[in-house]
């Protein structure tokens, strides 16, 4: 069961208000990389604007929930749960979910796929961050890009959702207002609709181990290796797709 959060209502709407200057700044940041890029570097745009919208999310939600801790007088460590006792059992439990729930969410991704293709229906293009992934060049890009999925954007998104937003919205007295909003919110921002249900369903599933753990670690945790698996498939796939054709040439 999860404790009682003391969100104060106003210092919430600073970390909202916080975060829409924040997006504002990072789309003007966008088009002033569209209009003044030099041509040499066009081919890096993409990647540029993934390291502008790093920034002005993840970056900044990270410095704006510490900022949100120190008015609530807490710290990382009691925010994150590391300070009660059974974190070791914590992050046990939050590796079994990841390792379960990951085949159930990749599974229904290939459904909705499947299902768009059967309807006559192109799925639409990759989520942004993937097509980042796949279209960067270089060591340096692929370990910023995994220091991001892997570490950064749990943090962020789970201090957020999970850590804020969702006992915040429970403690007012909707607990599934809370849970479905948070869930719904989750999966939209990753913009693409084939990955909004499984995200969605993959954000219940993070409501769920929080809950159990009462730890904002153990969903992190979870996260964090659920972007692993599609940051190390996303960059090893030509790799395993000739082997796989060298064993199955069929």
């Amino acid at each position: 069961m999860l404790s009682e959060k003391p969100w104060n209502r106003e210092v919430l709407l600073l970390l909202l208000a916080g975060m829409l200057v924040c997006w504002c700044l990072g789309m003007l940041l966008g088009i002033l990389l569209e209009q003044f890029l030099p041509l040499e570097a066009f081919a890096k745009k993409s990647f540029y604007r993934f390291v502008v919208n790093t920034l002005t999310f993840d970056v900044a939600v990270i410095f704006l929930v510490h900022q949100f801790l120190k008015l609530h007088g807490t710290n990382w460590g009691e925010f994150l749960g590391l300070t009660k006792p059974h974190t070791r059992r914590a992050i046990l439990f939050a590796v079994v979910v990841a390792i379960l729930v990951l085949p159930m969410v990749l599974t229904l991704n290939g459904w909705l796929v499947w299902l768009m293709n059967a309807l006559g229906k192109h799925p639409p293009a990759e989520e942004p961050a993937m097509k980042v992934l796949r279209s960067t060049v270089g060591m340096g890009q692929q370990i910023y890009f995994g220091v991001t999925a892997i570490v950064l954007a749990p943090v962020a998104e789970e201090s957020l959702f999970r850590g804020i937003l969702y006992p915040f919205l429970k403690q007012l007295g909707y607990p599934r207002v809370a849970m479905w909003v948070t869930s719904l919110v989750f999966g939209a921002i990753h913009m693409n609709v084939v990955v909004f249900l499984p995200l969605t369903f993959l954000g219940l599933v993070l409501i769920f181990v929080y809950e159990k753990t009462d730890k904002l670690i153990a969903p992190i945790i979870t996260h964090a290796l659920f972007n692993a698996v599609n940051f190390f498939f996303s960059v090893l796939e030509p790799e395993l797709t000739r082997w796989l054709h060298r064993f199955w040439p069929w």
